[in-house]
Order: C-alpha cells, then structure tokens, then sequence
C-alpha cells in the first residue's frame, strides 16, 4: 500500500476520546485471560464510563490476579492513569527507542 492510501485509511477512522478502560472491558466481556494491556494513545486518556485502574482491579478480581496495564501517550499532557498505589500500572509520556524495552521488561516483571 502506497503512503497516500496509507494515509487516507487512517484519516478515515473516528476521532475522539479514548477511553483506556476499554481493554480490561473488552477482555472481560469475550472472557480472554489477558497478562498485560498496552494502550497507545495520542495523549487523549479519557476515562469513559469507569476508570482504567478500576477496570483492571475488576478485571484482575475475575480473571487474572496479577494482570499489568501500561497507558502509553505519544506526547504527555501531563495525564497520569496508573494508581501510584498499584505496581501493575504503568504511565508512560512520549515514545522512543527504549520505551517497547521499558514495557516489556515492565511486563516480564
């Protein structure tokens, strides 16, 4: 596919929000058992109808005790999702070169 279509294809997806809770809600509603969720997102973290921490204690609580979430914004507003409580949450701001090693040394962890 050339750039162009590239391109166009993508302009053609819906703008909005993102929701970083849908994953856990996904996985949980088709039953997956899920080790790690990665969100890539803009830097629109929007929360949607339940927090992404509560969606993974929730989801942890029925599936996967030790299920880990990362939330990766491409350039940092400043967001934070991750519970500084909880040591299965990630927040990363920005993207580089190190960060697919950051996560998955953060996921094998």
């Amino acid at each position: 596919m050339r750039l162009a279509e590239v391109i166009k294809r993508i302009e053609a997806n819906p703008k909005g929000g993102t929701d970083c809770a849908l994953p856990m809600l996904w996985a949980a509603r088709n039953k997956l058992n899920v080790s790690a969720f990665i969100t890539y997102t803009d830097s629109e973290t929007w929360a949607g109808n339940i927090h992404p921490a509560q969606a993974l204690r929730q989801y942890r609580d029925e599936f996967l005790g030790d299920a880990k979430a990362v939330v990766v914004g491409m350039t940092s507003n400043g967001f934070t999702l991750a519970d500084p409580n909880d040591r299965g949450m990630l927040d990363v701001g920005g993207f580089d070169t190190t960060v697919p090693a950051v996560i998955a040394d953060f996921v094998r962890e």
